[in-house]
Parts: C-alpha cells; structure tokens; sequence
C-alpha cells in the first residue's frame, strides 16, 4: 500500500467515526454534508480522498474542527461531537437534556 492509499485509510477511518459517533447513517451524513453518499462510503473505505472544499463541508456541516480529520489529533473531538449531537434536539428535549446533566453533575460532585 503506498502512502496515498494508507493516509486515504486513516482520513477514511476518522470520518466514519465521525459519522458513527453521531449515530447517522451514510446517506444522512452525506446529506448533511452535502456529499454524495456513494463519494463517502469510497472515502470511509479509503479508495477517494478529499478535498479542501470537501473537508471543509464535513467540518461546517458537524461543527468540528479539521485537525482531527486531517491529522488525527483528537483534542476537542468529544466535546465538538456533543456539541452537534445536542444541536440536534429541539427545545424540550434539550430542557430534559440539561436536567439530566445538572443531575448527573450533582451526583459525581458527592463522591
């Protein structure tokens, strides 16, 4: 496998975690990022890769930051795919949401 091909593999890989992380399908994700589904499912098998144009979608689209596609540095990542997953919800739901978390914070701050 050339270099080409392994670093299609791992961009591919972040992607898909990416993707499975927000719990969407590939013709969701691909919708959302306004890709074509069978463009991404190439990229999350690594045979495609992709552009500053595409890359830049995908990060608009999920609100998160390119360092982790690109170069794997994970910092943030959780958080930015929280942050999306909670965008998601609408006003009551986001209401239970908080009360859960303020919760679950009240209960790790006794132990």
């Amino acid at each position: 496998m050339t270099m080409d091909k392994d670093y299609n593999l791992m961009v591919g890989l972040r992607i898909r975690e990416i993707r499975e992380s927000m719990h969407l399908s590939r013709e969701k994700f691909s919708e959302k990022c306004d890709i074509s589904a069978s463009f991404l499912a190439d990229v999350e098998r690594g045979k495609k890769s992709l552009t500053a144009k595409t890359i830049y979608k995908i990060c608009a689209a999920c609100n998160i930051s390119a360092d982790y596609i690109v170069l794997g540095h994970k910092e943030g990542f959780d958080k930015d795919v929280g942050i999306e997953v909670l965008n998601s919800f609408n006003d009551e739901q986001m209401e239970h949401i908080v009360n859960i978390l303020c919760e679950i914070k009240t209960l790790s701050s006794k132990q």
